[in-house]
């Protein structure tokens, strides 16, 4: 399916079209400048031939006078029209996110100031219909974002492709990366939907002899491969049932925080597909760090796998490795 296809089929009804990036007139931009656009030039080649046809454009046609009949009836683009254009939109996604997403916070912080004052079912019934609201408006957004992240990609790499003398997109896109829409950080409206629901379940916190929340537990885990885009809504769909469980980040308590891994091996690979196959005392070692950026604390950690039949448990041993 052709992206902008796929943009018509998901365009968000309540934001209108004009809310997204406006691919089929950078795409327009595209097509009029490529026809006159020269070809790349051959940096290898030191030798010229009077006897040659002249460079053709970035379509392989010759500027012909013909050609250049065809375009008298299209816009007078030009490869800064595309620039100005692109720079123009990404700043309208990047408003338009952070309006939305200032707004569903505004919500959020209105049923968070309704939860005392809950005393009966129907009360309890409203919120969280009212949250569940919040909750799809918040995935829409998510929605939003990826679609327009993708559309970006592939017209910048459209750009490219038929404009090769100009190539934009390494900078574009780091420069994408860089914008508050693609940085941004919503974990928070996960935690608050999260910490609603769990108020709304009258959900009990397990309190130890001491007085403090408790944090040991006998762990049971079970790993899925989910999809970068629908990791919001797998999230939402357990919160609802679910608290979520906290993370300590270096910015506060976060619904999860990014870990990064890197594994030690030999040539044959003979810790990796020991693990895989799960052999008797297989080990993995590695190195792991959390949070974004560069690390500052490094774990250096070993994990050795026993079967749970023989009665033994599998152990991870690590020291901490400061930079």
């Amino acid at each position: 399916m052709k992206f902008r296809q796929h943009l018509r089929e998901n365009i968000a009804a309540e934001y209108g079209t004009d809310a997204y990036l406006a691919y089929e007139r950078l795409d327009e931009i595209i097509r009029v400048v490529s026809q006159t656009a020269p070809a790349s030039a051959d940096l290898t080649n030191r030798q010229e031939s009077l006897s040659m046809p002249p460079p053709t454009n970035a379509q392989g046609v010759l500027p012909t006078a013909r050609s250049r009949e065809s375009l008298e009836d299209s816009p007078d683009y030009t490869d800064e029209t595309f620039l100005k254009t692109m720079d123009e939109q990404m700043a309208k996604v990047e408003s338009f996110t952070l309006e939305q997403v200032t707004v569903l916070r505004s919500k959020l912080k209105q049923v968070e100031g309704k939860l005392s004052s809950v005393t009966t079912t129907k009360g309890s019934s409203a919120i969280e219909k009212e949250t569940d609201k919040i909750a799809e408006d918040f995935l829409r957004i998510e929605k939003y974002v990826n679609i327009n992240f993708m559309g970006f990609h592939k017209i910048l790499k459209k750009h490219d492709k038929h404009i090769p003398g100009k190539p934009i997109k390494a900078f574009y896109v780091n420069r994408m990366h860089g914008q508050s829409w693609v940085r941004g950080d919503y974990s928070d409206v996960v935690v608050r939907l999260s910490s609603i629901y769990s108020s709304l379940r009258n959900d009990q916190v397990n309190i130890d002899n001491t007085g403090s929340k408790s944090q040991s537990f006998l762990r049971s885990t079970t790993k899925y491969w989910v999809k970068t885009e629908d990791v919001s809504r797998v999230k939402y769909a357990i919160l609802r049932h679910l608290p979520v469980f906290l993370q300590k980040t270096s910015t506060g308590e976060s619904d999860s925080q990014m870990t990064s891994s890197v594994y030690l091996d030999n040539d044959q690979l003979e810790l990796y597909h020991g693990r895989l196959d799960k052999s008797p005392g297989a080990i993995a070692l590695r190195l792991r760090w959390y949070g974004a950026g560069d690390p500052q604390v490094v774990f250096v950690e070993r994990k050795t796998h026993r079967e749970k039949w023989t009665g033994e448990v599998s152990v991870k041993e690590r020291f901490v490795s400061s930079l």
